[in-house]
């Protein structure tokens, strides 16, 4: 037993007992836990990204006790170069130089012990070993290694060729996205013509042909980014210098050149190249390499023939048998740089024999004019050829040709259909003949001639107008066309009383002048057209002009010329006419009263007939309803030997459009006419158009009353 140690502790706790200066009590047996970490840990660990600025807290470490003025523990570290402190009265670590995950400008890591006194005790401070760890940060730019960077690369360098590879940098952060390097060229006025193959490697690839004449020498940045939030870069400079080079193929002065062998054809006769003798040079003039000429091709065709390796002169092989060479033979001859292979040209050699009876046309292109009248089957011309009346094959460039026209072996062109100058008036298409040797072609011109086949055609067999009262100029419209759709029409007027009218192109009859008129005035209406040779049309046409107030005769032109008897004759003929005509009336009443013939009676308004197919859009404001003047009515027949359901033809042109009449005009009231049914004549007055007569008058039986 140490007995010293036993009085020592003797002592000590007789100095406690008196320097204790209140007597215990029952929490003097609470153990005391100051200067424990507060997890339970025997040491602290700090985790410190390396960019964290100094004098910043680290962290506080989690220890009991109150290291504050007054409290109940101490505390301060065992290291007094520590890069840390910890800040007195607090728990709290406090950077006071940098750190550097790379070890370059700092520690890496940081190791201290922290020193814990339990104030008011005797007993000897805690050590609380603390690990402070550093963490990297992207505080490093790429730098690129051996930078700036000088290419040479010649002009004749392959598109895709890699063209650099030492293009590389590095970065000094820790490995990870930090420094993890991308590169890339920067826009600029060249960059076109470079990029790198992957740009997480430093591989340049061209891009665009390069060429010493355009352009000699240029700079191209490139830019080494790593992968950092945000990204640090770093930018150098590619100089590039374009170095010459045999880039250009030779060139043959002409791309074609054709030989006529002339009978018989000889291995001794020299052999006439057009349209010069095949020639060739190196474009490279400061190079100009010698060229050698060969066939590019192999064949029966080439081997009639040799070429001259140095000079490119072609000569035969062999004679020629007629047998030998029936068609023409294209050659294909190579010119290529003695001192590069793959720098070469092409040109092509076309050889043909001549023969006297190869077939030729004429002319170059035939002119030919066919009349419209010609009949299917008739024979238009014959192709003139250098073998006349032999029988050859001929085609044409358009199929459909010869749905129109046939081309027989001796050339004769023939009509397979009619020909029609209003559907197409010419026809311009390729003809080719051979021989089964030798073939031509020739361009054949037909043009269609216009046959006057249609005379002027009227919309009606004639035309009849009604006037009352004080007369307007225009008296009613003369519709008329052509199926010749070149032909122009003119319209005169014929007849007693034509010199009071007059009528424009577009067909209005007119008056000359607007005095007051009673009577009939008849007249008609001729059409010509200006075909070869001119055909003609004429209608009747009849004017009423029903007598006003203050009317004084027949006609203004009558009364003028004081012929009264003439008028008095021609109204006697009239009252007689009208005579006849009631009494016609009152048989067919009496006839019609018959109950087992008793029927219903039509209106005389005109049945509607189908009108042609080209006249349908023309509106006839004269025929089959009133005209819509104030002072004219109208009415008009069907087209003179037609029935209501004939169709003139369908080329007929019709006639300018008639102008918008007013809808105004009603004309005179009449009394109406009715029969059957036990009714009476009526007093009531009633519009002409409604008054009923029978539906099926024929033209030859047109009947005017008037009451």
């Amino acid at each position: 037993m140490d007995w010293r140690r036993l009085a020592f502790d003797i002592i000590h706790i007789v100095l406690w007992a008196i320097l204790t200066p209140f007597p215990p009590t029952k929490t003097q047996n609470i153990p005391d836990n100051r200067c424990y970490l507060e997890n339970g840990a025997s040491s602290e660990i700090f985790i410190v990204s390396e960019d964290l600025p100094i004098g910043s807290t680290i962290g506080q470490v989690r220890i009991h006790g109150d290291p504050r003025p007054g409290g109940t523990i101490a505390l301060h570290l065992r290291e007094t170069d520590s890069p840390v402190a910890i800040t007195p009265g607090s728990r709290n670590l406090t950077l006071r130089r940098r750190l550097d995950k790379e070890g370059v400008n700092g520690p890496s890591s940081v190791f201290i012990n922290l020193i814990c006194e339990r104030l008011h005790t005797v007993d000897p401070g805690f050590v609380i070993p603390i690990n402070i760890r550093v963490t990297d940060a992207n505080d490093n730019a790429p730098k690129f290694i051996n930078a700036p960077y000088i290419l040479n690369i010649s002009e004749v360098t392959v598109v895709g060729t890699r063209v650099l590879q030492g293009v590389h940098a590095v970065d000094a952060d820790q490995q990870g996205p930090f420094s993890s390097i991308r590169y890339s060229v920067l826009a600029g006025a060249h960059s076109d013509y470079f990029e790198f193959e992957n740009e997480l490697e430093g591989t340049l690839v061209l891009r665009k042909p390069l060429d010493f004449e355009t352009l000699r020498s240029f700079d191209v940045r490139i830019r080494a980014q790593d992968h950092g939030e945000p990204p640090k870069a770093t930018d150098t400079v590619l100089t590039v210098h374009v170095v010459d080079a045999d880039d250009q193929n030779p060139r043959f002065l002409d791309e074609r050149y054709n030989i006529a062998l002339q009978e018989p054809p000889l291995k001794s006769n020299p052999l006439v190249i057009k349209p010069r003798d095949i020639k060739a040079f190196d474009q490279d003039l400061g190079i100009n390499a010698p060229i050698f000429y060969t066939f590019n091709g192999i064949g029966a065709d080439y081997s009639y023939f040799r070429i001259n390796r140095n000079t490119g002169r072609v000569s035969l092989s062999k004679d020629l048998t007629p047998n030998d060479l029936q068609h023409p033979a294209t050659l294909v001859i190579r010119a290529t740089q003695q001192d590069n292979p793959d720098r070469y040209a092409l040109a092509t050699l076309t050889v043909s024999r001549i023969s006297g009876n190869a077939i030729r046309f004429l002319r170059n292109i035939f002119y030919v004019k066919a009349s419209e009248s010609l009949p299917a089957g008739a024979t238009l011309t014959v192709l003139a050829n250098s073998r006349p009346g032999e029988s050859l094959r001929y085609f044409v460039s358009d199929k459909e040709i010869l749905k129109t026209f046939t081309i027989s072996t001796k050339g004769e062109l023939g009509l397979k259909k009619e020909l029609d100058y209003e559907k197409k008036s010419e026809y311009i298409f390729r003809v080719f003949a051979t021989d089964g040797v030798t073939n031509d072609s020739c361009v054949l011109n037909v043009t269609v001639e216009d046959v006057n086949e249609w005379e002027p055609h009227f919309r009606y067999s004639h035309y009849e107008f009604f006037v009352s009262g004080p007369p307007e100029e225009l008296i009613g419209r003369i519709e008329v066309g052509d199926g010749d759709t070149s032909d122009q029409l003119t319209l005169t007027l014929t007849g007693a009383n034509a010199s009071m009218f007059f009528i424009t192109p577009g067909g209005e009859l007119r008056l000359k002048s607007l005095e007051e008129h009673w009577g009939v005035a008849n007249l008609a209406v001729i059409a010509s057209d200006n075909g070869n040779p001119p055909r003609k049309a004429s209608v009747p046409v009849i004017v009423h002009f029903q007598k006003g107030p203050g009317s004084g005769g027949l006609l203004s032109a009558a009364r003028n010329n004081n012929t009264g008897p003439l008028l008095l004759a021609a109204l006697g003929t009239v009252l007689l006419l009208l005579a006849v005509v009631i009494a016609i009336l009152v048989a067919y009443i009496c006839k019609a009263k018959k109950p087992s013939n008793r029927e219903e009676i039509p209106s005389l308004e005109p049945e509607k007939t189908p009108t042609p197919t080209a006249i349908e859009k023309v509106n006839n404001p004269m025929y089959g309803d009133v005209l819509r003047s104030p002072t004219a009515s109208a009415m008009g027949g069907l087209p003179t030997g037609t029935t209501s359901k004939a169709k003139p033809s369908p080329k007929v042109h019709p006639a300018p459009q008639p102008p918008v009449w007013p809808h105004s005009a009603i004309p005179n009231r009449v009394k109406k006419l009715s029969w059957g049914d036990d009714k009476t004549d009526s007093d009531s007055t009633e519009n002409i158009n409604n008054i009923e007569m029978p539906r099926k008058l024929t033209d030859n039986t047109n009947l005017t009353v008037y009451f």
